[in-house]
């Protein structure tokens, strides 16, 4: 599954189970073993720091006794159901974040209409040019009216970048070679 630009990168997992690829490892004071965490937070923390996510294998090293026909197949199901699952969270985040935008932007623009409208009749009033200036023409009333668009314009343009940098990682996840191998 190499591209034009070389082999994949790959990641080997060594578990003791498949079933830890989705469920962290306790730890194991006894033996001196921290706990780690699931195989599947470690393929997407790998995946999440890379700029590229082109070409990438997962490899997974399982004790012998723990590998059978097949079982390759099914992790690869599994992860793609995985992401499917994540993909969808992600998907429905950013449908509810431009509901949101969307109506707070109305509000926002609405609040914005009536302090531009205050700070432009006061600019244009008889008080004293000191009054003018701190309410009106650069002042408290203008900046009022911008703070009550912001939130709706970072709504619209900041808050989905998180959810769209997290279906680009389920994607990729969902893309990539799945290896079993035994432990030596």
């Amino acid at each position: 599954m190499g591209t034009r630009t070389g082999p994949p990168r790959e990641l080997t997992l060594e578990l003791a189970d498949p079933d830890e690829l989705f469920t962290a490892r306790e730890p194991d004071v006894a033996s001196g073993m921290p706990g780690l965490p699931s195989g599947i937070d470690r393929i997407h923390e790998e995946l999440d720091a890379r700029s590229s996510r082109a070409c990438f294998a997962a490899v997974i090293v399982l004790p012998p006794a723990k590998v059978e026909p097949g079982l390759a197949c099914h992790i690869a199901r599994a992860v793609e159901r995985h992401c499917d699952m994540g993909i969808a969270r992600a998907e429905d985040q950013l449908r509810l974040l431009r509901r949101e935008g969307i109506r707070t932007f109305l509000i926002g623009l609405s609040l914005f209409i009536v302090f531009v409208s205050i700070a432009e009749a006061l600019a244009h009033s008889g008080l004293p040019d000191e009054v003018r200036n701190v309410l009106g023409t650069d002042g408290l009333f203008l900046v009022v009216g911008w703070v009550g668009l912001w939130y709706p314009i970072e709504t619209l343009l900041y808050s989905p970048r998180p959810h769209r940098q997290e279906i680009a990682v389920l994607r990729a996840m969902r893309e990539m070679r799945i290896e079993v191998r035994p432990a030596d």
